[in-house]
């Protein structure tokens, strides 16, 4: 009973984390009004908080290994408190952005604590149902973001979406206290060097995907960023070949499960944005859909989900974690395929059973690698494991959504082009616009003002066609991101479980 309290704190300290990552979003427009800032300087209140996981992401293992899982652990639940009551009062854009990089400290440490708490307490036989379980609001989280904090903006103030999280997490702060058990620690020398290169390294390439779509992929500054992101995870590696008690141990990568499971998820987190990022987009941008009618839609996917994410946990052991992956990108990819070809009238409905069906395969494929790799991770490397595989989870939303923006930015203008180029005289465009006019000016309008409500017509429906075209193309980019989770996954067969070694986790 005590091991699924533990289950139960974790699980609510962690939504309050990854309810935050895209609560956060649909505010920006009224922090734009509050502080009369700009769009570029209000998007560093979401960069600068993925920045900042970044940076501290890496040293979260350090900080459990040497101060204890559990005092970090509420460490973590205070100072994301803290910096959510800082946020709430800011009384300008610079100091909003101040109080979430606080915020983004005690966040950055909340997902790797609670992964590495849960495979310290579960045992092997139940830790796939474990984990399965945690696996539900890493799901629900990015639908329901949206929604609570579009109600929240719409009846209150973007000021409550910082607010609601003191509610929820003094008491996880207070549970944590009285439930969780303090791990063993040990003594080890801190890498400096590691931690600056990584910061460096992993806090850039996250600033640079974020800001890649906007500021174009070539332009001068991503370019430098990426040069500078590169160089110093280059030089981050070879310091941690070389130095005794590195940051991120690279023993790690010797297990082919492990390696595999975050080739995985990497994969998988980026197709998972293809229906809880592209779809509310087109719902709002396209169909004029509010925030949380929106997010309504989203709930068949998150029960799709929330339903087959513990009967994965139940098969794994019987199935493997390979099936289970195949299986799950397949069903994802049933789900899916109807939206490459999602028009403006799709019925409402009709989608709410793709995006069901989606839902289905993400809880069977999604978690099961994840489970694998906390599995074959021999006790001393659970905390650097976790801190990593929940990087590359960050990396992998990250550049998901970048890149479907980015073919959503450059492919509509392409379409429109076209759609220009076939508008001439005599064709079907032109004999509707001259019919549109012709009634226009029955009912009173001027020629040139029937010419000017045609024309302003016509440009709007030839942009929402381009649109929804780029979205087709977005969507089927995310379709082949989820495709190729499916190659790792052929890596992730464990035919004798037990024959792992306790001292470096190899089979």
């Amino acid at each position: 009973m005590q091991k699924w309290l533990v289950l139960v704190v974790v699980v609510l300290g962690l939504s309050l984390d990854l309810l935050d990552m895209t609560i956060v979003e649909v505010a920006i427009p009224d922090i734009i009004n509050q502080f009369g800032t700009d769009l570029h300087l209000a998007q560093y209140v979401v960069t600068a908080y993925m920045m900042t996981i970044g940076l501290v992401e890496p040293v979260t293992a350090y900080l459990a290994d040497t101060r204890g899982m559990k005092k970090m652990y509420i460490f973590s639940l205070i100072l994301f408190i803290l910096g959510s009551a800082l946020c709430a009062e800011s009384w300008s854009i610079e100091s909003l952005i101040a109080f979430r990089v606080v915020q983004a400290v005690g966040g950055g440490m909340i997902m790797p604590l609670s992964m590495a708490i849960v495979q310290k307490v579960f045992d092997k036989q139940e830790l796939p149902l474990a984990m399965g379980l945690m696996g539900i609001p890493l799901l629900i989280a990015p639908a329901v973001g949206p929604v609570v904090g579009g109600y929240l903006v719409e009846h209150a103030s973007w000021q409550w979406i910082f607010w609601l999280n003191i509610p929820v997490g003094v008491p996880a702060v207070i549970a944590s206290w009285f439930v969780l058990r303090e791990f063993e620690t040990m003594q080890k020398k801190f890498d400096g060097p590691g931690f600056i290169l990584s910061a460096v390294g992993f806090s850039t390439l996250l600033l640079a995907i974020s800001n890649g779509p906007e500021e174009g992929w070539s332009s001068p500054s991503i370019v430098g960023l990426f040069f500078l992101s590169f160089s110093s995870l280059m030089l981050f590696v070879w310091v941690e070949t070389i130095v005794s008690e590195p940051l991120l141990d690279l023993r790690l990568f010797r297990q082919r499960i492990y390696t595999s499971a975050t080739v995985v998820t990497f994969f998988f987190m980026m197709s998972l944005f293809g229906s809880l990022y592209l779809v509310p987009l087109f719902l709002q941008q396209l169909r004029d859909m509010g925030p949380v009618e929106t997010g309504l839609a989203l709930i068949p996917e998150v029960l799709g989900a929330a339903l087959l994410v513990p009967i994965s946990a139940l098969l794994l052991p019987r199935v493997g974690a390979t099936w289970l992956t195949i299986a799950g990108v397949a069903v994802m990819t049933v789900g899916m395929m109807p939206l490459t070809t999602l028009e403006l009238g799709t019925d409402l409905q009709a989608l709410k059973q793709y995006l069901a069906v989606i839902g289905c395969g993400l809880g069977l494929g999604i978690m099961p690698a994840v489970t694998m790799a906390y599995n074959t991770l021999p006790d001393v490397l659970v905390n650097q494991g976790s801190a990593f595989l929940n990087l590359i989870r960050q990396i992998g939303s990250a550049l998901g959504v970048a890149l479907l923006t980015t073919i959503l930015q450059e492919r509509q203008p392409v379409y429109l082009t076209r759609y220009a180029e076939s508008i001439t005289f005599g064709s079907p465009a032109q004999q509707a616009w001259n019919e549109a006019a012709g009634v226009l000016q029955s009912t009173g309008h001027t020629l040139e003002e029937a010419q000017q409500l045609t024309t302003a017509y016509m440009v709007q429906i030839v942009e929402k066609a381009s649109a929804v075209l780029a979205f087709h193309d977005a969507f089927f980019a995310a379709l082949v991101f989820g495709l190729l989770s499916a190659i790792p996954a052929l890596l992730l067969y464990s035919p004798r479980p037990d024959r792992t070694s306790p001292e470096t986790g190899e089979q």
